[in-house]
């Protein structure tokens, strides 16, 4: 029962993930922005961390550094979550239970600013304690329960958090996130012309000047 589960994953996700590659392109970690202050940046990074479903630690632990609690990773039919990138990683995650945990330190750098991002990646293990039925590994992936729901479950559990070191393509995800969002927020509105003054009424001719 258990290898019919694990076929009926692994087609889904391939169908599934293989619409969603990530961008090719590499950005700088640290990333360097030449004309944006760090509060701009840093309120970009926050905001780009919240729409991914991360849950921002409150008060910072430093200046400019910002910190989430662990989030549990997308699985295959969380299709609107973009947290676990790439096939491979949706794959992974269907099989086992991911969670991430971002890290952004934002420091100021000549005339702007420089922007580190960091995604450490973990897996549960639990030897021999694998779900015996569909139901009991679909529960394990409810989507209707909350973030706190999901830790608070896995908390009572005898999981074991493993280190699967840093989510290089989450990352690069972010780091590309927060340079569109600064660029859109760098953008100024133009300021319109000058109108031009209303003509005379027709009949009228411009005002003599006065006689000497």
């Amino acid at each position: 029962m258990r290898c019919v589960l694990e076929i009926f994953v692994l087609l889904g996700v391939a169908a599934l993930a293989g619409c969603s590659t990530p961008a090719a392109v590499r950005f700088a970690n640290p990333m360097v922005f030449t004309s944006a202050s760090p509060g701009q940046v840093e309120v970009a990074a926050k905001r780009t961390l919240t729409e991914l479903r991360f849950e921002v630690e409150f008060p910072p632990a430093a200046e400019g550094r910002t910190t989430t609690l662990p989030l549990t990773g997308a699985s295959w039919f969380e299709f609107w979550r973009e947290d676990t990138r790439g096939q491979s990683q949706s794959v992974e995650a269907s099989m086992h239970t991911m969670r991430r945990k971002a890290t952004v330190v934002v420091t100021p750098k000549d005339q702007g600013c420089q922007i580190l991002v960091k995604v450490d990646k973990q897996r549960a293990s639990a030897p021999n304690q694998g779900p015996d039925n569909i139901a009991e590994a679909f529960s394990r992936y409810q989507p209707l329960e909350s973030e706190l729901v999901r830790q608070n479950e896995l908390a009572k559990s005898k999981y074991k958090w493993i280190d699967m070191g840093r989510d290089d393509v989450l990352e690069q995800y972010i780091l590309e996130r927060i340079q569109l969002a600064v660029g859109r927020a760098g953008k100024a509105p133009r300021r319109a012309a000058p109108a031009a003054p209303a003509p005379p009424p027709a009949g009228e001719g411009p005002a003599a000047p006065p006689s000497s």
